[in-house]
This record gives C-alpha cells, sequence and structure tokens, in this order.
C-alpha cells in the first residue's frame, strides 16, 4: 500500500486539491480552536487548512511522498504541522489529547477500520468530536474516485456499531459533486458522520 500512495503522491500536481474537504470546512468553522488531529493526512489538505485557523495540528500517514507535499504546502502557507510518516496501526498518541478528529475518505479493510475506529475514540478528549466523511458502499457504480472493494466503504449501520459509544450527531448517506483535485472529480456517493465523546 505505502509503494501505491508513494507512486501516487509523486506528481507534482496535488492528485486531491490543496483546499479543504467541504463538509470539514464547514464543520471545523464551529468549533473553538484547540489540538486536531487528521489521519491519513495526504497531502495536507485539510491539515494545512486547519493550521491556518490557529489549530494545532497533527497528522499523520503512511506515504513519504503526501508528507513531502504537505510539508512543501504548509511551508507556502506559513504554517506549522506535527506530522508523521507511520502505518494507522503503529501511531500512539495520548489517551484523550485531541478536542477534534477529522477523517477524510480513509479506507481500509475492516480488521484494519475496526482498529484504527477504536484507537481514535481513545485519542478524544471527553466532549470532543469526531467528523468523516467517506465513500458509501453505492460509490462502486461511480468513477469518481474511492476504494473499489465494497468492503473497505462505509454505511451509516456500520459507522453507528463501530462509534456506539459516540453521541451521533450526523450519519447521513448523500450524493454530492466532488472537485477535489483530479482523483475526486463528479458526481460521488458520500457518507457524513460527527459523533461526540461523552464527558
Amino acid at each position: 500500500m505505502k509503494a501505491m500512495w508513494d507512486e501516487r503522491y509523486q506528481s507534482k500536481e496535488y492528485q486531491y486539491g490543496i483546499n479543504p474537504n467541504d463538509f470539514f470546512a464547514e464543520q471545523i468553522a464551529q468549533f473553538p480552536i484547540g489540538r486536531i488531529l487528521i489521519p491519513a493526512a495526504g497531502e495536507g489538505r485539510d491539515a494545512v487548512y486547519a493550521a491556518k485557523l490557529g489549530w494545532e495540528v497533527y497528522a499523520f500517514d503512511l506515504s513519504e511522498q503526501g508528507k513531502s507535499k504537505a510539508m512543501k504546502l504548509a511551508r507556502d502557507q506559513q504554517v506549522q504541522l506535527h506530522y508523521v510518516c507511520a502505518d494507522a496501526l503503529q501511531m500512539e498518541f495520548p489517551f484523550e489529547s485531541f478536542d477534534l478528529i477529522m477523517s477524510t475518505y480513509f479506507h481500509t479493510p475492516p480488521d484494519v477500520r475496526t482498529k484504527v475506529h477504536a484507537q481514535f475514540i481513545n485519542w478524544l478528549k471527553p466532549g470532543a468530536t469526531l467528523l468523516i466523511e467517506g465513500f458509501n458502499k453505492r460509490q462502486l457504480a461511480y468513477t469518481s474516485g474511492g476504494p473499489k472493494n465494497i468492503e473497505w466503504l462505509f454505511d451509516p449501520t456500520l459507522l453507528a456499531s463501530d462509534f456506539n459509544s459516540l453521541a451521533i450527531q450526523v450519519n447521513q448517506e448523500i450524493q454530492r459533486t466532488l472537485n477535489e483535485g483530479p482523483l475526486h472529480q463528479g458526481l460521488a456517493e458520500v457518507i457524513q458522520f460527527k459523533g461526540i465523546k461523552s464527558k
């Protein structure tokens, strides 16, 4: 997987654009500034956006190429990121250390997903929020991006199960048009999720 992502990100062009995910940009405006984690941060679009708003940003990704481009984007935008290149299952953060976690199109095999999602819960502070946007299972019929294995895609029941300890505010499937660099273009079936950890 690492080799695939490194190859994907080696182009000078930002494969998912340099602007933040729409759902993320809409949601983050509602929170007081704090410490945020961006898992599978890729080329850094969401991480850099949060840093520009004044957040203390932590990020990780499997790809060295992704990190390199994210750090270049951060330099260009004159912000700082705490960005680590590592496999998600190897990441360690202190228990209850983030005010917000935003996971954007982070799709993995089911056995990895459940472990990573459990870590998200552990890493959230009491009262903190988890945001997710990803492809739902109907995305297989579209060519606008995402994995072609239905087991890697989301649905509301799956996310409700993974995050049953959170107070779920949003868990909806919607159809939207993506315009996020060359690899996320066109009509897509996505899921948006928002959950809050109890205090």
